[in-house]
């Protein structure tokens, strides 16, 4: 019974001992931050403006990263392996007759900065840069893009990165 006891008070004590905070990545740790987009009405542009039924499609997925909504923010991902990230935005998403597409890339360069090791790494993005790729047409939704700052950091994870006006 004595042996027992010892094996378990060494088992506690090793395993208290050896777990560090670098062995937990906690939910407050800032992770890979996400390109903030908030929508603007284009005849006055001192207001924001949702879109109604919202989608909004990465090129190499075929469903909408979010449900079908009306907002007037989003948060996005941007491709951590790549240095560019291709969107296709769908105004009116779920009326077939009405819906109005456009799509975009956004060009960057990234940084991969080390957290700890439980959290591994976080990806920061400088210098985003966009362009319009669909070409141009009577049916445009979106009037113009404004990058309001071009580095997405977790020093900037919170405020909008871009303003489109529509």
């Amino acid at each position: 019974m004595l042996k027992k006891s010892v094996f378990i008070l060494i088992g506690i004590i090793l395993l208290t001992t050896n777990c560090t905070r670098d062995d937990i990545c906690t939910e407050e740790t800032p992770k890979t931050p996400l390109l903030i987009i908030k929508f603007y009405d284009k005849d006055n542009v001192q207001f924001a403006k949702a879109v109604e039924n919202l989608a909004v499609f990465a090129d190499t997925i075929s469903v909408s990263l979010f449900p079908v909504s009306t907002t007037d923010s989003i948060a996005i991902p941007l491709k951590t392996n790549e240095n560019w990230t291709d969107y296709l935005f769908l105004k009116n998403a779920n009326d077939t007759l009405t819906f109005l597409g456009e799509s975009f890339r956004f060009d960057y360069e990234r940084s991969d900065e080390y957290i700890n090791r439980a959290c591994a790494f976080r990806t920061n993005f400088f210098n985003l840069t966009e362009e319009r790729t669909t070409p141009s047409t009577d049916f445009e939704w979106i009037d113009n893009i404004v990058i309001r700052t071009d580095s997405i950091t977790p020093q900037t994870q919170n405020e909008p990165h871009i303003r489109i006006y529509h």
